[in-house]
């Protein structure tokens, strides 16, 4: 069969081919590694002719034949003696083919791990594949795995706590979870105005704009004001997670989800939402279509959005302090303005740190791993990841973890959640019913540059501000690396929450986190065995477990 079938790309494991489809684009203010390389018009060339000639290897014969003779004499001998046989062995065409590929793999920008379909099999078209509980990639001199334990020093640690599932729960997981597909709950189609007005509780979206141009949505659960009420009623700000937004802590619905539970407290309840999600995506001059919209960081929501965010929250109540709940990227931006700008400290009640995410040495999850600038995988996964949107594809998805998930888990629908990919599954005290309506509120996006930047936590085994490169660091900084963050500036009363099997936030993380901060009032370790870094906001126990110690801390003497 002379077609070879479908060029297949996995980053990784093929997903790499998009080098030639996407357009290359600067970020901002540096240009990475590779964001623009002058020399994808070769390489793209360099592609098709091969890929061309594994279609047509006859008629390309004579080509390739011209091109061995210019670039080795010796090579020509050879290979000319087989070609003045007309009737020469599929094992020589094979050889000469495979031959001609290797010397279009010199360039270092060249993905290594792209398959073909040949004879019903995919094979790699440079190295040998090598298959990792589910996961295909293709080894070789110029590859970044050479064997198993390349590749388990990234999933080793997330696949150890998976496979812990009993089979019978998987199985039975499943089964739940199709069903639930199937019968498509309505709240999977309503946004957080909706879902709160569904279940009778009043709502007020607020449109705030930043000192650099976001319009951000901050969604307002206010209390109910009795005649006889003297003291207003206190504010807290919730803040999501990674790739969340505020639905997050509505999805459970009354007398499950943190913001219900609040309101029914009495509390002014505010849900933020960071630039980049799904509603807080205009700026005053910049388009979402656009890369130069997605130029942020942690840095910029931290010292932009979170400020904007607080002082419209009790400007509007008339206030002069709030609490602050935030989850795992909702600490991160947090522990990071107290620092830069301690008078917000003075703004704060108090500060509730679900599954903290500021360390990240010890970090479980496969893709912030492979996106430390210190892992083998980071020059391809930083080009394939791009400078905008953080928007991977399936194939990206599938490598980055989800080839894992669904070898260990056994779900493809689960298993191909970025969320859930990135962050863990727990089949125990989940809500089969639930997780449908999860994965269509999730991911709600973020910048391709705050997933970087926790891998760059990875790399420095610090808390720092992001890292442009030397160069850049020097004119944005005035120092060669990105600088710490003084995390003893943040002298707001700080309880921490985390959970023995959190991917993001581990608890050797946790722990150092508590010894750096002046003002830890409480560390809480989530007593439940299989409690994930997503099980804070979508877990069962999560009521019992987590936000009754919250509530009850905010009912202190520092309110």
């Amino acid at each position: 069969m002379k077609t070879v079938g479908l060029f297949l790309c996995l980053a990784l494991a093929g997903a790499s081919g998009s080098i030639f489809r996407r357009t290359p684009t600067t970020d901002g203010l540096i240009v990475q590694p590779l964001d623009y390389i002058p020399q994808q018009v070769p390489i793209y060339q360099q592609y098709q002719q091969t890929f061309d000639e594994y279609q047509n290897p006859e008629h390309n014969h004579h080509h390739e034949k011209q091109n061995h003779q210019h670039k080795d004499n010796h090579r020509h001998h050879s290979s000319s003696s087989s070609h003045s046989n007309s009737h020469e062995s599929e094992e020589t065409k094979e050889r000469n083919s495979q031959e001609h590929t290797k010397s279009h793999h010199d360039s270092k920008y060249w993905k290594h791990f792209t398959f073909v379909k040949k004879d019903g099999d995919m094979v790699p078209v440079y190295g040998d594949p090598i298959v990792w509980k589910g996961l295909t990639i293709a080894i070789g001199p110029k590859s970044v795995v050479q064997k198993d334990e390349d590749i388990e020093k990234i999933f080793g640690d997330a696949e150890q706590i998976m496979k812990s599932i009993p089979e019978e729960q998987k199985a039975k997981f499943h089964e739940a979870l199709t069903s639930a597909i199937k019968n498509d709950h309505e709240d999977a189609h309503l946004n957080a105005t909706q879902l709160l007005q569904k279940h009778k509780y009043p709502v007020q979206e607020h449109i705030v704009k930043t000192d650099d141009g976001y319009h951000l949505t901050l969604f307002r659960i206010p209390p109910k004001v009795q005649a006889h009420d003297v003291v207003k009623k206190p504010v807290v700000m919730l803040m999501h997670g990674l790739l969340g937004s505020a639905d997050d802590f509505l999805l459970q619905g009354p007398g499950k989800s943190l913001a219900y539970l609040l309101a029914d407290e009495g509390y002014d309840v505010w849900l933020g939402n960071a630039r980049g999600n799904k509603y807080s995506r205009h700026h005053v001059s910049k388009y979402p279509a656009l890369n130069d919209f997605w130029k942020f960081s942690n840095d910029d929501i931290a010292l932009h959005d979170l400020p904007a965010m607080i002082d419209h929250a009790l400007q509007t109540s008339g206030q002069e302090k709030l609490h602050y709940i935030g989850h795992a990227q909702g600490t991160t931006t947090f522990f990071a303005l107290a620092s830069e700008k301690p008078e917000y400290n003075d703004k704060i009640i108090t500060m509730h740190a679900l599954a903290p995410m500021a360390y990240m040495t010890n970090t479980r999850s496969p893709l912030v791993r492979m996106i430390a600038p210190t892992s083998s995988f980071y020059e391809r996964l930083h080009e394939q990841f791009g400078n905008g949107a953080f928007t991977p594809s399936k194939e990206l998805v599938h490598t980055t973890g989800g080839a894992m998930c669904k070898n260990t888990v056994g779900c493809d629908n689960i298993c191909s959640n970025l969320n859930y990919v990135m962050s863990g599954v727990d089949m125990e005290d989940a809500d089969p019913e639930m997780i449908h309506v999860i994965m269509a509120h999730l991911p709600a996006g973020t910048s391709t540059r705050v997933i970087k930047h926790y891998g760059q936590g990875v790399a420095s085994h610090e808390f720092r501000k992001y890292d442009y490169g030397t160069e850049m660091n020097k004119q944005v900084y005035g120092t060669p690396e990105p600088p710490k963050y003084d995390l003893q500036k943040v002298q707001t009363p700080v309880s921490l929450y985390f959970s023995e099997e959190d991917w993001l936030a581990h608890p050797k993380d946790v722990e150092r986190l508590a010894k750096a901060l002046p003002n830890v009032k409480t560390v809480h370790k989530v007593p439940e065995k299989h409690f994930t870094h997503m099980d804070f906001q979508f877990s069962k126990k999560a009521p019992e477990t987590v936000y009754k110690k919250v509530m009850e801390s905010m009912h202190g003497p520092t309110q």
